[in-house]
């Protein structure tokens, strides 16, 4: 085809890996589909598994709901109620009707491999309900690297997915993540499909995604920089006009909108493209666009966030009119009623509770909608006065019936056409947040979160939604929780706004989460300002003595007065440890805790030299007690003291393995069989048992999943391959305190997970 340039395919490559992946299902050895496994921790061999049926473990989400960025949603224009929505870290989903839920389609059984929950992209064939594609992809770079994307297809409504040929750079999570829809299906024939790249332009497949070409930058070009951010929105939308003519089962007018450009329009299906439309700037990204019954086209403007001139522009047969609503805004989610292509719905980018707009006459007149929310417990009231913006989308069965994304969900309203509309939050089955740190108290509460975003939850229940979060709708990124093992009603946070660094909640609760305090330096204005996020542990016997490892390499302090003041430790800044060891704020390692007996003891793995530091006035003096543990491992690194157990200190390094002190810290060993722990944490004792159960993720005796000891690590049992289906990284794991066997996984982006054993 005129105008296109090929992408090199590696056939040889996916060949070998087809037949990589086919020997080991033909020659898999018979153990390796049982969950539940004893291991031999002291066995040099590697050991048989044998089954334990009484063991099998049932997983469920612990439930939040939503929480998160819902990016984009699509609607089959001929299937009811086929809907999908796409998320920023937290995967796809699909909706289902009958019991008003969501689910999850990016899972362990159903991907062909570890594929990011940072949805791109997603499209449905108009000509076929059971087909989709998905682009997925969380950064386009990392550091001055550029970082691979995934494309799938599904035939079956997202039950299985195939790994398609095109592997180019995706931003899920980037900037621009509302934008697009940049994967389209030609309606008129389902093998055409394009996707619109962020970094190399618009690309096309004619056979189903085998192979793909790039169209000649020179016609599409691949978009502009933008001075709001380093990352790039290349080539934002395509969409096709329905009533185009086709030629040899080929839709023939298409529409792409590029950064910094402008508008472009193919007539023959593809072969040329020319601009429609400038953009006047290099500023104005378009953002979305839509396509009515009678053809025309609509598109909303993204100026700066400081300067927000953008707009909404509609293309007829006589031209392009500037139809914007209101002057002064950025506009990104818009969509038309399938039925009444004079109706129009658009939102402004951010989402502002005045800044929802329809049209009943394509856009020469707009009211503002009056929104009002059936919304959860722990939704703050201006929800909609500020939220990132997603996607919006009318039914094609029911003009009443619009869907709208934003940072915390999805809502849905059933009468968009009165000016008054009621929106209901439709989370069910959306778990989308990413998790910090969690604790289990005995005697209270068997989950108290820590997460990004909204702050963090006492769970009084694992089953239904919570009421509330910490800091009651003043919402923040807590990093860090802990409670004092003599007084397990004494709790301790930190964390702030990750938009605002001086902005800090920090603070104490009393009663077991259930109410919060700042700390006195904190509502005294005499609070350190490096002082923020990380770590935090407090003493087993006394509540007044915290010691706290800030982030950004600081220093940490203590404080033997709950937090009125607080002192930084300068012995960390001599020699060569070179300050603190807390990296950047969303590192996810946990590497200070405090002992669980002995009051005024505190451990801190510093990855330089892989040492351990410890306390044993309170933080006021510090000493190296170990410099035999691998070095070098600053994320994800975690530290915890079994309960009950004085001098009883475990160590996490990631693929280095967990690490064991019986002394203080003074000497470690590491534990057997254990190859791999990604989190690990301690738990309530078995009937009869002295010792605290110990819950690992990672790799033990060469199998992953998740195991329990109840000896210490001398022995290892399976519960688990991928609990829930869940294909991420984990970044929390704690067992509870109060109920034998059951562990909570917290994750990147799906909130937390339990298990806990089945009782059939």
């Amino acid at each position: 085809m005129r105008g296109i340039k090929k992408l090199t395919i590696r056939k040889f490559a996916y060949l070998g890996i087809v037949i990589v992946c086919f020997s080991f299902i033909v020659f898999k050895p018979s153990w390796t589909g049982i969950n539940n496994r004893s291991i031999s921790a002291t066995s040099s061999a590697r050991t048989l598994f044998t089954t334990s049926t009484e063991e099998v473990y049932a997983w469920k989400p612990v439930k939040i709901g939503g929480g998160g960025f819902v990016t984009g949603i699509v609607v089959h224009p001929q299937e009811p109620d086929l809907v999908y929505v796409r998320t920023d870290v937290g995967g796809l989903y699909k909706w289902n009707s009958e019991n008003q839920s969501w689910t999850q389609l990016f899972t362990a059984t159903s991907l062909p491999t570890k594929i990011p929950d940072s949805i791109e992209s997603v499209a449905i064939a108009p000509s076929n309900p059971d087909l989709i594609y998905v682009a997925t992809g969380a950064y386009t770079k990392s550091k001055d690297k550029l970082n691979p994307g995934y494309t799938l297809k599904s035939s079956d409504r997202g039950l299985s997915w195939q790994l398609l040929n095109l592997s180019l750079p995706m931003g899920g999570n980037e900037p621009w993540r509302w934008t697009g829809e940049r994967l389209a299906i030609d309606p008129n024939n389902q093998n055409i499909v394009y996707f619109a790249s962020r970094l190399d332009g618009l690309w096309r497949s004619e056979d189903g995604g085998e192979s793909w070409n790039q169209i000649d930058p020179k016609m599409i070009p691949v978009g502009e920089s933008h001075p709001d951010t380093a990352q790039k929105a290349g080539v934002t939308y395509v969409v096709f006009d329905p009533t185009s003519d086709t030629l040899n089962n080929q839709t023939q007018v298409i529409y792409a909108g590029v950064a910094g450009k402008g508008i472009y329009q193919t007539t023959d299906g593809g072969t040329s493209w020319k601009l429609l439309q400038e953009v006047p700037t290099t500023d104005l990204v378009p953002q979305q666009g839509v396509i009515n019954s009678k053809g025309e086209l609509f598109t909303t403007i993204y100026k700066q966030k400081n300067d927000s001139y953008g707009g909404v522009w509609k293309l007829t047969a006589t031209g392009w009119q500037d139809i914007t609503p209101e002057t002064g805004k950025n506009y990104t989610a818009i969509t038309v009623d399938p039925n009444q292509p004079e109706t129009i719905f658009v939102a402004t980018y951010p989402m502002k509770a005045e800044g929802i707009y329809r049209s009943s006459d394509g856009g020469k007149s707009w009211i503002s909608l009056s929104n009002t929310t059936k919304q959860i417990s722990w939704y703050p009231d201006w929800i909609f006065d500020y939220s990132l913006t997603g996607g919006m989308a009318v039914s094609p069965f029911n003009s009443e019936e619009v869907w709208l994304t934003n940072g915390v969900g999805v809502w849905k309203t059933e009468n968009s056409g009165d000016r008054r509309v009621k929106w209901s939050a439709v989370v069910n089955g959306i778990e989308e947040t990413v998790t910090f740190d969690a604790i289990s108290t005995p005697g209270g509460a068997s989950l108290i979160s820590a997460i990004a975003d909204f702050d963090g939850f006492r769970h009084n229940s694992l089953d239904s939604f919570p009421k509330k979060t910490h800091s009651n709708d003043v919402f923040n990124t807590t990093t860090s929780i802990t409670y004092s093992s003599g007084n397990p009603n004494f709790i301790v946070s930190v964390g702030g706004s990750h938009h605002d660094f001086s902005s800090i909640r920090a603070g104490f609760s009393t009663n077991n989460g259930k109410t919060w305090q700042q700390f006195p330096s904190l509502e005294n204005g005499t609070h350190p300002n490096e002082l923020i996020f990380g770590n935090v542990a407090v003493s087993a016997t006394d509540t007044n003595n915290i010691v706290w490892q800030p982030t950004n390499w600081k220093p940490p302090y203590f404080t033997k007065d709950r937090g009125k003041t607080w002192q930084k430790i300068a012995w960390f800044t001599q020699g060569d440890l070179g300050g603190g060891a807390h990296s950047h704020l969303w590192n996810s390692q946990q590497i200070l805790a405090a002992d669980a007996v002995q009051g005024g003891t505190f451990y801190l793995y510093h990855h330089v030299k892989g040492r351990m530091l410890r306390s044993d006035d309170g933080g006021e003096t510090w000493q190296i007690v170990n410099e035999t543990l691998p070095e070098g491992v600053w994320k994800g690194a975690k530290v915890n003291t079994a309960p009950g157990i004085a001098g009883e200190v475990w160590v996490s390094l990631k693929d280095k393995g967990l690490y064991r002190s019986s002394n203080f810290g003074a000497e470690f060993v590491k534990v057997a069989n254990v190859e791999e722990a990604e989190v690990f944490g301690f738990g309530k004792a078995a009937d009869g048992v002295n010792e605290p159960t110990v819950f690992v993720q990672g790799k033990v005796s060469g199998e992953s999943g998740v195991f329990r000891s109840t000896d210490l690590g001398k022995t290892w049992l399976r519960i688990a391959d991928y609990p829930q289906g869940y294909l991420g990284d984990f970044r929390v794991l704690v067992g509870d305190m109060n109920v034998f066997g059951r562990v909570f996984l917290g994750t990147g982006g799906n909130g937390f997970i339990y298990g806990e054993p089945k009782i059939d």
